[in-house]
């Protein structure tokens, strides 16, 4: 009898740290989830970039966002990890807890998407912001929010240098997104044409004036969704001159101007 004891006290021995064990997985089972889906609302601007240089016109901007649910419920009543997003332009984000985070008209915009085009933006330094906001439009607290500058330029042109030029063309909706071009006299000219129209026709042809008499350059007809570089010399002679798409002529030409 003394020994069946002693067996099973050792037994019992070799059994608690086996629970212990145990135990101890089933904590890490337990906890580790909720760890994993823990985390605060995040949101960056990916697009444009913080200190770019980008055309004039249309300008898209890009987020992306985490651990907050994007639902269409503007206005409603508030639940915690849901809402929408506010897109800025050009104005402070706004901060007051409590207080609906809207601005002017035609510089904020309440939207689930995670994309926002802000149309017509003019030449010069502009701020692009977004933020997380409630259902009722008040900011989340601590409050969630990004910011990019950018520089918005009035031609799609780069000078490489004084003989060497690079234009970058764009065709959409019927409409080039320049009606302007300054290049210098002689220079050697690189356009970089994209035309985004699907199934349309579309070229980029240069005269001596809005008369279309006289071709300076004309480009290849492409249709669309395309791209095509066209290489040509401007004119030595300073002056302005007239662009245009042959195919459109009537709504997509501008001022070709030569200094």
């Amino acid at each position: 009898m003394r020994n069946l004891m002693g067996k099973r006290t050792l037994l019992y021995g070799l059994r608690r740290p086996r629970i212990g064990v145990l135990l101890l997985l089933i904590f890490l089972l337990i906890a580790l989830p909720a760890s994993a889906d823990s985390g605060s609302p995040q949101i960056s601007i990916i697009g444009p970039k913080n200190g770019s240089a980008i055309s004039a016109g249309d300008v898209k901007v890009y987020v992306a966002v985490q651990n907050f649910s994007l639902v269409n419920k503007l206005g409603q009543a508030n639940i915690a990890g849901e809402g929408h997003l506010h897109y800025y332009m050009d104005v402070p984000v706004p901060r007051t807890p409590g207080k609906p985070a809207v601005t002017a008209v035609g510089t904020f915009a309440p939207t689930t998407n995670i994309t926002f085009t802000w149309k017509n933006v003019t030449p010069g330094s502009h701020n692009f912001s977004v933020q997380l906001a409630n259902n009722d439009h008040t900011p989340l607290i601590p409050l969630v929010y990004s910011s990019v500058n950018v520089t918005v330029s009035d031609l799609t042109m780069k000078t490489m240098s004084s003989d060497n030029v690079t234009i970058n063309l764009v065709a959409k909706n019927i409409a080039f997104n320049t009606t302007k071009i300054t290049v210098p006299a002689g220079a050697d000219i690189d356009v970089n044409f994209d035309n985004q129209d699907q199934y349309v026709p579309h070229n980029f042809a240069v005269y001596t004036d809005a008369s279309a008499k006289t071709a300076i350059f004309q480009g290849k007809t492409i249709t669309g969704p395309a791209k095509i570089t066209y290489t040509f010399v401007a004119p030595t002679s300073p002056g302005t001159y007239f662009f245009r798409c042959d195919i459109h002529p009537a709504t997509m030409n501008g001022q070709f101007i030569v200094e």
